[in-house]
């Protein structure tokens, strides 16, 4: 089985050495690590640097945005799947093996993926899966499952086939959040897809410059899409991807309250209301009028303490 690992990499010099290190650390060694600098500006790519000739090779490129910097790690990869890892999480040491048991039982399958855990200050959560923990098979509802916890698929559980990748076009490079879900959906319509509800990988709540700081003028492109999605006339799981709609407007409408971003929350509410969904914009405008420490704490109890 051959694996190449994709680490895009944006001003995260407090967090990059502990991401690569926790590939290098996998029981199963990948074939190669490619680490795309996205015009840092601090001392990430310097740190990077100093993993080569362990398996590590550093990309530089001007800022182009997350998506940009994956598909370029893509591009470069020599391998028939391509296992991604964001620069501020980590992978538990079995990461890689758990992928590969699960490409072996699920040849035909295109994207693969596990679940991660959350740390949040000395704090750590599980999210709610859309399986039973220790689930292995084929997602049956890929829009369903999503739904149910958003916590299916992300940009440090995934794993693609190259061939799936390009065929649907890679990351969008005009979506600045949610363009991974986007992504994940696009195979999804084309290709089958395998989970395994197994802990393998960190979250990390904790890092610096997350996406969570980003401030929107236009909703997710995950939402852009299920609602172009919703609009075909002969549209699959019509039902499930309404639900998926409702599940990331809701919740990305919260982080963006949390993290005062009225414009981005108001452009939700406003994609709400265009996709007949009343009570879904009701919802989203009493959003704003919370107070974003309670906000915050309801995340918590969104997961499983651990």
């Amino acid at each position: 089985m051959m694996f190449s690992v994709v680490i895009p990499l944006f001003n995260k010099a407090p967090h990059i050495a502990a991401a690569i290190n926790s590939v290098l650390a996998q029981t199963l060694s990948p074939d190669e690590i490619i680490v795309v600098d996205d015009g840092s500006t601090d001392a990430s790519a310097a740190l990077a640097e100093s993993f080569a000739g362990q398996q590590v090779m550093l990309i530089r490129q001007a800022n182009q945005g997350v998506s940009a910097a994956r598909n370029t790690g893509v591009a470069a990869a020599r391998s028939s799947h391509v296992a991604f890892l964001d620069a501020d999480d980590i992978w538990l040491p079995r990461h890689l093996e758990t992928l590969q048991s699960l490409i072996l039982q699920f040849p035909d399958a295109q994207l693969y993926s596990t679940l991660y855990e959350i740390h949040l200050g000395s704090n750590v959560f599980w999210p709610k899966s859309a399986y039973s923990y220790g689930f292995v098979g084929m997602v049956d509802d890929f829009f369903r499952r999503m739904a149910i916890g958003l916590s299916l698929v992300n940009s440090t559980t995934a794993c693609v086939t190259r061939q799936a990748f390009f065929e649907v076009g890679g990351f969008p490079t005009n979506v600045k959040r949610g363009e991974d879900v986007v992504l994940w959906m696009k195979l999804s319509q084309k290709f089958t897809v395998a989970h395994s509800a197994t802990i393998t990988a960190v979250y990390n709540r904790n890092a610096v410059n997350r996406s969570a700081s980003l401030r929107e003028q236009t909703a997710p492109g995950s939402l852009l899409y299920l609602q172009k999605f919703m609009a075909l006339p002969a549209a699959s799981h019509l039902a499930s991807a309404k639900l998926l709609f409702r599940q990331i407007a809701f919740y990305a409408a919260a982080g963006m309250r949390e993290a005062g971003d009225f414009d981005g929350l108001t452009a939700i509410r406003r994609l709400a209301q265009q996709n007949n969904m009343p009570s879904l914009a009701l919802n989203i405008y009493l959003i704003g009028f919370v107070p974003p420490a309670v906000l915050s704490l309801a995340r918590r109890f969104r997961h499983k303490s651990q």
